[in-house]
């Protein structure tokens, strides 16, 4: 009997089901965009930040690295990175300046959280189950992936933390707020390490930096326009600017219990849950497995894939019948493949 695998993550899956051409060049193609935007660029800065804070005690270490690569660009793409939508304002608040705000208050906040350190950024790759072609072929599934972060609470439970940077935290009863799919961490590190983990910490981090008041120009006094800020942020303002603290406790007292900025939300494991995930793995394992012989893949045109798909001006320019061969050389880089032999897979990217 022929035997072969497959290495899939929830990421490629996902990808797949919202649109199969997009999954065709990112996965297939292994296309990745030269150029980030921003959303992509304030979750991958926020995200080295959270990943030396926790493996080496300083978050300044990430910063540094993305801070060195930020001077090299020009003041026009720094202007670009830095302010949110089409419109721009002429003063604005550098990017590297709205990351400092952000992870200081995340370290104010979650200064006394008692979790205990086990790993950060632990990747797996375990095996979850099998299926068999039409031809009798059977395909061995492994799952892979990386956790951001393995704690242990002040209750001696072990969590798998996935951290996320969102310009909107939703809310606890949203769906995507706590996706059950992330259920295959617990799985992958059961299997690699023999954890028994509790389930998944879902770390909301917002990507917008917490504001401070405006003075006014004639009397010098704080205004009274509402801004939406923090507790450590209010407070430095108030002391930078010679006000007692004492005076605003009507304000800061309830922002010293909970930051709006944040959040953290908790999916416990559950063995139904886990059983079902795990089917819906196989089986979208078995449809990219299906997919890779495939030469032609449908497009999923919604009115929002300018917006949140990296392949659009590819894919429209395809579907007009254009010549893009210079496009995908000069905006796109192609990823390697992974050492496994994998020909049409990659590990899921954060």
């Amino acid at each position: 009997m022929t035997e072969e695998s497959i290495s899939i993550s929830w990421s490629q899956i996902n990808t797949r089901r919202r649109c199969e051409q997009k999954w065709k060049y990112k996965y297939k193609d292994r296309l990745q965009p030269k150029r980030r935007g921003r959303a992509l660029h304030i979750g991958n800065w926020l995200h080295r930040c959270l990943e030396t804070f926790y493996l080496e005690d300083d978050w300044k270490i990430g910063h540094q690295e993305y801070l060195d690569e930020w001077n090299k660009l020009f003041k026009e793409e720094q202007e670009m990175l830095s302010q949110k939508g089409r419109k721009k304002s002429k003063v604005w608040t550098p990017l590297p300046i709205q990351i400092e705000q952000i992870m200081k208050s995340y370290i104010w906040y979650h200064r006394h959280d008692g979790w205990k350190i086990i790993a950060v950024e632990e990747e797996f790759e375990v095996l979850i189950g099998q299926f068999t072609t039409y031809d009798g072929i059977t395909v061995h599934v492994y799952a892979n992936g990386r956790i951001d972060l393995i704690v242990e609470d002040d209750e001696e439970l072990t969590w798998v933390v996935d951290h996320k940077s969102t310009g909107s935290i939703p809310e606890p009863g949203a769906f995507h707020a706590m996706n059950p799919q992330l259920i295959l961490y617990p799985v992958g590190m059961k299997k690699k390490e023999g954890l028994k983990v509790a389930g998944v910490i879902f770390n909301y981090v917002s990507s917008k930096a917490p504001s401070t008041p405006q003075m006014t120009k004639k009397t010098k006094q704080i205004s009274r326009r509402k801004v939406k800020t923090d507790y450590p942020t209010f407070r430095r303002f108030l002391k930078q600017n010679g006000y007692d603290p004492a005076d605003f406790q009507e304000i800061l007292r309830p922002l010293k219990k909970r930051s709006p900025f944040l959040r953290r939300y908790r999916l416990p494991r559950e063995k139904v849950v886990t059983q079902t995930i795990m089917r819906d793995l196989v089986a979208g394992a078995r449809d990219i497995y299906e997919s890779r012989q495939k030469k032609f893949h449908q497009r999923n045109i919604m009115r929002d894939c300018k917006t949140f798909c990296e392949f659009h001006d590819l894919c429209r320019g395809e579907l007009n019948g254009a010549d893009m061969s210079h496009l995908r050389k000069t905006a796109f880089t192609i990823r390697e493949k992974k050492d496994s032999g994998e020909t049409d897979t990659a590990a899921e990217e954060k």
